[in-house]
């Protein structure tokens, strides 16, 4: 019977690979969650624009899309910035 043995180098090598693959699928669906907030914004300035000047349709089709799409979104995007930071706290700290 043998034992295999991983030098902790290459256990902390492979436990990095696994990571950076987990950290930029999260990147990735991050960064399509911004542009949805940025289209979101532009899109709220223009719906304003023509209500302000009197149609209000895209108006009232943004507010339709108020809750099932942009409170989810910034949802996301403020609570993936909180565990950012808490994340890059931490790795900090264990850096030290």
């Amino acid at each position: 019977m043998s034992v295999l043995i991983i030098e902790p180098k290459l256990l902390k090598i492979m436990t990095k690979k696994i990571e950076n693959k987990w950290k930029k699928g999260l990147d990735n669906i991050l960064i399509y969650n911004l542009y949805v907030l940025i289209i979101g914004s532009l899109f709220l300035g223009i719906s304003f624009t023509l209500s302000v000047n009197g149609n209000s349709d895209l108006y009232i089709l943004f507010q339709k899309l108020w809750y099932p799409v942009f409170i989810p979104s910034l949802s996301l995007f403020f609570t993936a910035i909180l565990v950012e930071a808490i994340f890059n706290k931490i790795t900090d700290r264990d850096n030290r």
